[in-house]
């Protein structure tokens, strides 16, 4: 909500009622906002409209009922002390590119604003439309530490925010008061949520400590979408985290998705120099995490993965995790360290990386410093149990510089070569390694050479796996040591791979193997750089049935099914852009082979999406097709728009979201207002596009409703002449409002 002391603001009917609470305060049940203004007094104002404070210290200060909100209107604001936020009390600015605040605080783990309860507290607040800048320059130039430090809180919602420049850390959500728990804190934060906001340059790694620029621990079905998150400003070895975990995490049912998480290219030659890592997200303990439709530069790093009651401990579906540009250094893409029990990483996109997905595994009694569960569980850290990873395409995997096991898939052990597997099941993934810096091992189990070591209920099926050196299957070198009692190797293709093609066993052929219909020919993939199959190819209805929908009469090998599948379209970019009130889509395939057509969708809250169009598709198209469409009708505010890509047979993809903000053209304005304070009458014109009821209203500076009548405008010119009351002289204001906007104007009586 914007309010401009020296023009007409129109603004939403919904945004109105928040108008309404604050100025008719005869309904005292109502919030009330207060105002602060750049043009403020801390010492004479009174927080009204007329009579703003200055800074957001003053306000947190003097407003501390729940339900109340503060408003501050645009400009600068420059902050010299630290402000705390009383539970239920609302931050709102008139949007992070007209309203900025400035924080000059200094000192160690000083924060701009903090929100801090004993756990289990209902906040029931937002923060919403503003920047925040810590004014960091660099390493040894900068000011404030952390913009948002939230404690103990539940239903607190921080969107459409800018925040930047913070030395530390942008924002911590802190479920419980617990420092450092060990284990399960049992009290949880409810409710959080962190969307359409974004946040840069705020995250640190000082070489003790890597920093977030999102940081949450102890909270429970907490949502982050449709940010953006880029940490890759500052001097290498010093850049921390887009999202990081929070007092040893603890996390339950938490979703992310839609968001873009950048995080600096690694520049270590082994993980963890100077305390850097590549991790675009870091969490430990988690429970029923679901991470999908993101755009990531970095890895994912989980820990400590149990299920517990949920279905699964993480679902990553959906995510690109790419690099744009090939770094020459190691870089992840899923890393699953300790114990992992449930997880499920599918449709996922994997581009210059250099180890796809990797269990990082322990020792029995090795809990990495952290202590997460005490008696250790049965089989310790080294348990992997019941993960699957399917429908997944791994391309350009590369060698790369530097310390790390590069493979598609691979399994790790951190010193003790003791993974224990209870069913693992690798389905329709495509893997195919960097031509010149191939890694050697498609798919890796080497690491389970100590006698303690197992593996059990182990499938692999329905792979294509292209280009590795040694072998595109390989087990632990020794004899004897291949510590694997029940596998299935079947319907894989493998081509140009060391070792003939074959699976390697240096230790002896797994107990109760079975290897059959694998295949070692060219999948004929629709070009270098896209992996579809094309209509010739030798791996159309070749699989075997393992759950996963398929069309015809048997699965294709890979990720993707010929002319079906989760990715039946391959879009290059998807933009929005507005001109002159109407918003324009744009987007490119590279390729198509049975596409049907676009449904196109929008949202206003990025979350409920309903369709405004069609457009139909090419059908086969090899080379790069362009489509557009004009939404000539947007809603005020922003729109969020996405493609449904939908394949002939019925089977359709998302894309990616975007995003654009909208201003309404208004219906109605002020043409002329003439107050009389000695006669009581009231001239008013008003122009209207069309005929339509609205009511008038004439408030004065202290909230107090002089006028309050209906009234019913014409298209075109319409003067308006009441008679009101004596007034004394000052500032008035008058407001009008129909059912599609609203429109105040300050006017003088005299």
């Amino acid at each position: 909500m914007k309010t401009n002391l020296l023009f007409v603001r129109r603004h939403a009917p919904a945004v109105f009622l928040t108008w309404a609470m604050v100025l008719c305060v005869s309904i005292a049940a109502f919030a009330t906002t207060y105002y602060v203004s750049p043009l403020g007094n801390d010492a004479s104002g009174t927080g009204t409209l007329a009579n703003p404070w200055k800074t957001l210290k003053k306000a947190t200060t003097s407003v501390t009922a729940a339900g109340n909100i503060i408003h501050l209107v645009a400009g600068t604001y420059t902050e010299t002390q630290s402000s705390s936020l009383a539970t239920g009390v609302s931050i709102e600015g008139e949007g992070f590119a007209s309203t900025l605040v400035v924080s000059s605080i200094t000192g160690q783990w000083s924060t701009l604003l903090t929100l801090s309860s004993g756990q289990d507290t209902n906040g029931n607040q937002s923060i919403s439309g503003i920047s925040f800048d810590g004014q960091y320059v660099n390493e040894t130039t900068n000011k404030t530490w952390i913009a948002i430090w939230i404690t103990g809180r539940s239903n607190v919602v921080i969107h459409d925010c800018k925040i930047i420049n913070f030395r530390d850390r942008g924002v911590i959500f802190d479920g419980n008061d617990a420092t450092d728990p060990h284990s399960d804190p049992g009290h949880y934060a409810t409710g959080n949520k962190f969307y359409n906001n974004t946040v840069l340059n705020s995250a640190a790694n000082t070489g003790n400590y890597g920093a977030g620029l999102v940081n949450i621990g102890g909270q429970l079905g907490m949502e982050i979408y449709n940010n953006t998150l880029v940490q890759d400003q500052r001097a290498n070895f010093k850049n921390g985290w887009p999202i990081k975990y929070w007092d040893e995490g603890w996390l339950k049912g938490v979703k992310i998705y839609n968001n873009t998480l950048t995080k600096a290219p690694y520049v270590g030659s082994y993980p963890g120099e100077n305390g850097d890592w590549d991790f675009a997200i870091e969490f430990f303990n988690i429970q029923g995490i679901e991470i999908y439709n993101n755009t990531i530069q970095g890895s994912i790093d989980l820990n400590y993965n149990r299920k517990g009651s949920y279905a699964f401990t993480a679902w990553i579906h959906h995510n690109t995790l790419n690099h744009s540009t090939l770094n020459s250094n190691f870089e992840s893409g899923i890393i699953l360290e300790f114990r992992t029990e449930s997880i499920i990483i599918e449709d996922n996109v994997f581009n210059n990386v250099c180890s796809g997905v990797q269990f990082n595994t322990r020792g029995v009694a090795n809990t990495g410093g952290n202590n997460p569960e005490s008696p250790a569980p049965a089989g310790g850290y080294s348990v992997l149990s019941n993960n699957i990873i399917r429908r997944n395409l791994f391309s350009n995997v590369y060698q790369g510089n530097g310390v790390g096991t590069a493979a598609g898939i691979t399994v790790i052990s951190e010193g003790t070569d003791d993974p224990q597997i209870q069913g693992l099941d690798i389905y329709n993934n495509t893997i195919v390694a960097k031509s010149g810096d191939a890694p050697w091992i498609g798919i890796d189990f080497t690491s389970m050479g100590a006698a303690t070591a197992s593996g059990t209920n182990i499938n692999v099926r329905n792979n294509v796996v292209v280009g590795f050196g040694d072998a595109w299957l390989k087990g632990t070198s020794g004899a004897g040591n291949t510590h694997i009692n029940g596998m299935v190797v079947t319907h894989n293709d493998a081509y140009s791979n060391g070792n003939s093609n074959a699976p390697s066993w240096p230790g002896g052929n797994p107990i109760n193997y079975t290897a059959n219909n694998n295949r070692t020919l060219n999948p004929m993939f629709v070009s270098a750089t896209n992996f579809a199959l094309q209509a010739a190819s030798p791996l159309i209805d070749a699989g075997v049935n393992v759950g996963i929908p398929f069309v015809g009469t048997a699965p294709d090998g890979g990720y993707k099914e010929f002319g079906s599948g989760a990715l039946p379209i391959f879009l290059v970019d998807f933009t929005a852009k507005e001109n002159n009130g109407k918003n324009l889509l744009n987007w490119n395939t590279a390729s198509e082979i049975n596409s049907d057509y676009f449904t196109i969708e929008r949202s206003t809250d990025g979350r409920n999406f309903s369709s405004i169009g069609r457009v139909n598709a090419a059908g086969f198209s090899s080379t790069e097709t362009t489509y557009s469409f004009t939404d000539a009708s947007p809603a005020d505010g922003k729109n969020f728009y996405r493609l449904v890509m939908t394949d002939r047979d019925g089977t359709f993809e998302y894309s990616k979201v975007v995003v654009i903000t909208n201003k309404k053209n208004g219906s109605i304005s002020f043409g002329y207002v003439n107050l009389s304070a000695s006669s009581g009458s009231a001239s008013i014109i008003i122009n209207s596009s069309k005929s339509q009821p609205a009511t008038l209203s004439l408030i004065d500076a202290t909230g107090r409703v002089v006028l309050n009548n209906p009234i019913q405008l014409q298209a075109g010119m319409n003067t308006i002449s009441k008679n009101i009351p004596a007034l004394p002289g000052g500032v008035y204001y008058l407001r009008l409002f129909t059912s599609d906007e609203t429109i105040v104007k300050n006017t003088v009586a005299r």
